[in-house]
């Protein structure tokens, strides 16, 4: 009898348990579907793939597909000017849009998007900070050194590089009758523009252009971390947990780049950390380059390690992506090069042209900026979406309301394709840039300078872009005029 009431009692608290881890699971179920549903019926006016008003998959996908740019510009062609790309995600290929939610009182913030940026986790730079005031001071701080207002001998460095580069390839990579060379251009490309990069940051280049090779396996490690960053681009919790591990002190110098590495970014942190002690110290002769202009306006010496590590894995990115695009759509249109090279030689021919070239000079060559507008347009250098928060009261947007809190982001591709440009927008012409009328042009440009961000977020290293962009087209034709005179 004892015994059977036992197994009784046993069978009742059995029952309870089941019931209760029915009844959680349930709870937990229903919890999940609340948010779900939450999530889909706040922007649910609002186009774009299925899957994208339940879960972040189609984002994930895109970053992991390699062609996230073309794909972002495809969704906004397939469903319009704001797409939703996400529970709580949207993209627009809408100049005006654009401007509006990069305009400096708009009431838009920077989002965790830019988290994933971040050299260590657990502090903020120019490029991530989202506090308006404080991203302001800094662009303050740093706006000479990106301009090169600071740096004296600004034009003389970019000749002194490009004049280093364009000797190695003229003694390595001229093939002859007897011998063909293959020359990677686009890594020869990067070479060049670090450089550059290295020199207006430091006073002094990194060689990549004399040792041509990757220093420091600088490139190879930003290349082979771009996926996993691209990753937490998305899944931003992650930048939550990455920044409570890098607390913990051994694990944290595992995660993250360290000045003793002997390769990579830490490597480029090493350089940073040794030349701003020097400079502390006195120890370091004063030279008029980046690293001292941040210094000299109030950048402290342990911000300035990372913002000028930040500055040369940026600048040499975007400036090679910019010029590759360039080289690339000019040398594979034989109408185009041939109508460049005879602007280049005429140019030359009455004295127009400086041995090098100077940059006001090659500002006056038309085809040639309208090749270098047209190259940006067709690719622009930056395509992440950079994404945005809609204020806390929301905002309307092409006719939709967009609760606050909810991410935008830039379809930079799709932006370029506006109908302004014409209707074969999709065609690299740079004759669109010539002979049209002041209004159309006007409108044209107020399009195109949304490449380089807008309002507080205009980039601020343009004149170093630009004056590469002009010097490098000019100088390079310029060598083969010489060679066939």
């Amino acid at each position: 009898m004892v015994a059977m009431l036992l197994n009784l009692n046993l069978s009742l608290i059995d029952l309870d348990n089941a019931w209760s881890i029915l009844l959680f699971g349930t709870l937990i179920l229903l919890a999940v579907a609340v948010h779900v549903f939450v999530n889909f019926w706040r922007l649910r006016k609002i186009p774009g793939p299925l899957i994208a008003a339940f879960s972040r998959a189609w984002l994930l996908n895109t970053v992991n597909s390699g062609d996230a740019a073309q794909r972002y510009a495809a969704t906004s062609q397939r469903y319009g000017r704001l797409v939703r790309t996400g529970p709580n995600h949207l993209l627009t290929s809408d100049p005006d849009v654009v401007k509006r939610i990069l305009s400096v009182h708009s009431g838009y913030r920077r989002g965790p998007w830019y988290d994933f940026l971040r050299l260590d986790p657990r502090n903020s730079y120019l490029v991530t900070e989202q506090d308006h005031n404080a991203h302001q001071a800094k662009r303050h701080q740093m706006a000479a050194g990106y301009a090169g207002t600071d740096i004296v001998d600004f034009e003389p460095i970019i000749n002194a590089c490009i004049q280093d580069w364009i000797t190695h390839i003229h003694v390595f990579g001229i093939s002859t009758e007897n011998s063909t060379v293959k020359v990677d251009l686009a890594s020869s490309i990067q070479y060049l523009t670090t450089d550059i990069i290295s020199y207006l940051c430091f006073g002094e280049p990194f060689g990549f252009v004399k040792q041509y090779s990757d220093v420091h396996g600088f490139l190879q490690m930003v290349e082979s971390r771009l996926p996993i960053m691209e990753w937490l681009s998305v899944l931003t919790e992650l930048n939550k947990l990455l920044s409570l591990l890098a607390n913990i002190p051994l694990l944290g110098q595992r995660l993250l780049p360290q000045s003793t590495d002997k390769s990579g970014v830490g490597a480029i942190v090493g350089i940073s950390k040794r030349v701003v002690e020097e400079h502390v110290s006195s120890r370091r002769k004063t030279k008029c380059d980046m690293l001292d202009s941040f210094l000299k306006h109030g950048v402290s010496p342990k911000e300035a390690q990372s913002e000028i590590t930040i500055a040369l894995v940026a600048g040499s990115d975007t400036t090679a992506t910019a010029l590759r695009a360039t080289v690339l759509h000019i040398i594979t249109n034989n109408h185009v090069y041939c109508k460049l090279r005879n602007e280049i030689m005429n140019a030359d021919a009455v004295g127009k042209l400086s041995r090098p070239a100077k940059n006001d000079e090659a500002k006056q060559l038309p085809y040639l900026q309208a090749c270098i507008k047209e190259a940006l347009r067709i690719f622009p250098p930056i395509t992440w979406p950079r994404e945005r928060v809609t204020p806390p009261h929301g905002d309307m947007l092409l006719g939709y309301f967009v609760p606050g809190g909810t991410f935008i982001g830039i379809d930079a591709v799709g932006t370029m394709r506006n109908e302004v440009f014409g209707k074969d927008s999709d065609v690299f012409r740079p004759e669109r840039w010539l002979h049209r009328n002041a209004s159309d042009l006007a409108a044209m440009e107020r399009v195109h300078e949304l490449i380089f961000g807008h309002g507080d977020t205009r980039c601020l290293g343009i004149r170093i872009a630009q004056m590469t962009l002009n010097k490098v087209l000019t100088e390079v034709s310029t060598l083969y005029l010489e060679k066939n005179r």
